[in-house]
């Protein structure tokens, strides 16, 4: 297989996506190397797993992919590592585009796809199926997802008189309540709190992310707050410890109420096929508001 045609079959993907997958011969791509945990779990839930041929070390979902070689970090991965294994194709996102160059140069073709809206979910599942010759398949997993979607909307659709405004902090330096930093409106964590019916305190973000003063808190005053503690064991003690460190912003509506919730399931920062459970545990949050009337 050359390399010109991969660049060929790329260049179709990106001016004409999934529309050209049918098109290409099966064994166009056979050996790929995942560089963003989504991606992973993407090509594993199209059944592609084994074309799947390194991940990186972040890469644990399904619990197979830990199996699979490994390629260093998200953004550092070994570039001689990589370079060993010989893919056909290796698939990331916009912050891979340094390390596109430096395959580039190696004649190793990399498609970086964004990532950070909820449309960039189901593009990213087109994307591959069109790569990986499984174009129908994609399309069956996006219809699955979008159906999950729909139903918590639906689910959540009237139970509130108006949108429940969320602050959505995705890190802060613990316990000091430091460099706390939240989501914007154009983030999938955004986009799945609105679906559900909720509004982000902090729409007005001129940036995706951002690292908010406790002035800016105060003056949004969000209705809760949501945490995302990727990952982390939970318990009734860290909640309480938690809620503690918050009673330092005793001024907002969310902390005098106690709607103060955290999220640690592993999928929920990965924008992937696991997307629905996100809005699945926003819709626990519109309940419990619909509750307290």
């Amino acid at each position: 297989m050359t390399r010109l045609f991969l660049y060929l079959l790329l260049a179709a993907v990106l001016l004409f996506g999934c529309q050209t997958g049918s098109q290409k011969p099966a064994h166009a791509v056979q050996r790929v190397i995942s560089l963003s945990p989504h991606i992973t779990e993407v090509i594993y839930a199209l059944g592609q797993q084994d074309k799947l041929a390194a991940v990186t070390d972040f890469c644990k979902y399904p619990p197979q992919a830990a199996r699979k070689p490994k390629i260093g970090g998200l953004l550092n991965p070994n570039l001689e590592r990589i370079i060993t294994l010989r893919p056909d194709l290796l698939i990331g996102t916009p912050a891979h585009e340094e390390l596109r160059q430096k395959l580039k140069a190696e004649g190793l073709p990399c498609l970086l796809i964004p990532n950070d809206r909820l449309s960039d979910v189901f593009t990213t599942i087109d994307t591959i199926g069109a790569v990986l010759n499984c174009r129908n398949r994609a399309r069956q997993l996006v219809r699955q997802i979008k159906d999950s979607l729909n139903a918590y909307a639906r689910l959540s659709a009237g139970k509130i008189s108006e949108p429940i405004r969320a602050m959505l902090v995705i890190g802060r330096d613990a316990p000091e309540l430091k460099n706390i930093t939240v989501a914007g409106r154009e983030t999938f964590l955004s986009e799945v709190w609105q679906l559900v019916g909720g509004q982000n305190a902090f729409a007005d973000l001129p940036v995706k992310y951002a690292t908010v003063n406790p002035e800016a808190i105060q003056t949004h005053n969000p209705d809760c707050i949501i945490e995302f503690k990727f990952g982390q064991k939970w318990d009734e003690k860290k909640d309480r410890e938690n809620r503690k460190q918050w009673s330092k912003f005793a001024m907002l509506s969310a902390v005098q109420k106690k709607r103060i919730f955290v999220f640690t399931g592993d999928y929920t920062l990965i924008p992937g096929p696991r997307i629905f459970k996100l809005a699945r545990d926003y819709s626990r949050i519109v309940k419990r508001f619909n509750m307290e009337k």
